[in-house]
């Protein structure tokens, strides 16, 4: 239940930002757009690599290679993380509504931002399956992907193609949505057990009983040959 409020307030969060940007150009943006015209070459080079990897056509491919495995291996779990895919990054038709304009002349509208969102997304979803499937690995999984996500922000932020506000509006967005619909696909990591405490016994789990008595051998019969009297007879 934490998680859908959580989710409900960080969506909430992405509306009022794109609210509150969308006619006016905030000064925090406009210093950043200033500071990133100002960088070198290499900066550039570096942004467009990874524009180029971290960008909509890796969550094409994954959401495209998750439904194939959902669909041959008939796997629930990864159907499941196929539609949280799917539902995370549509949250990009949002900017349709906010009608945000670029730093530089696009055919397209600002916030949020494409790039962002679909990165958000697949990291969103590769952590909560490592969640169910590798739990010790989550923190890993977690510090991977918001590595992903803050490259991806910052060379679109140094491309000139956003502002910083149009990648932290996506982020946003695509967390509050996601979440709730992780809640919503029963897709969130299960809670850690309770550890232990050093020099206690462990606990053994209570003894089932057992739904049908164990059955006896069949008593053998006693049986002589024909002819032969016992002593109890003779007697």
């Amino acid at each position: 239940m934490i998680s859908v409020l959580v989710g409900l307030v960080l969506a909430l969060a992405s509306l009022v930002l794109g609210l509150s940007v969308h006619r006016e150009v905030p000064a925090l943006d406009r210093d950043l757009h200033l500071a990133a015209t100002e960088l070198g070459p290499d900066f550039t080079h570096a942004a467009t690599a990874i524009s180029f990897v971290l960008s909509p056509g890796l969550a094409t491919i994954t959401l495209t290679s998750l439904a194939l495995r959902a669909l041959l291996a008939r796997d629930a779990l990864v159907l499941r993380a196929a539609v949280l895919l799917a539902v995370s990054w549509c949250t990009i038709l949002a900017r349709y509504g906010y009608q945000r304009v670029r730093p530089i002349e696009y055919p397209q509208w600002a916030y949020p931002s494409g790039h962002v969102t679909a990165v958000t997304a697949v990291a969103l979803t590769g952590v909560l399956l490592v969640g169910q499937l590798a739990r010790e690995h989550l923190r890993h999984a977690i510090a991977l992907a918001a590595t992903a996500v803050a490259l991806t922000a910052a060379s679109r932020v140094v491309l000139e193609m956003h502002w910083f506000t149009d990648t932290v509006g996506a982020v946003l967005a695509v967390l509050g949505v996601g979440l709730v619909a992780a809640r919503a696909l029963r897709l969130m990591p299960p809670g850690r057990q309770p550890e232990q405490p050093p020099g206690q016994p462990r606990e053994q789990p209570p003894k089932q009983p057992l739904k049908h008595p164990p059955k006896r051998p069949p008593r053998r019969p006693s049986w002589r040959p024909l002819g032969v009297v016992s002593r109890r007879e003779q007697s």
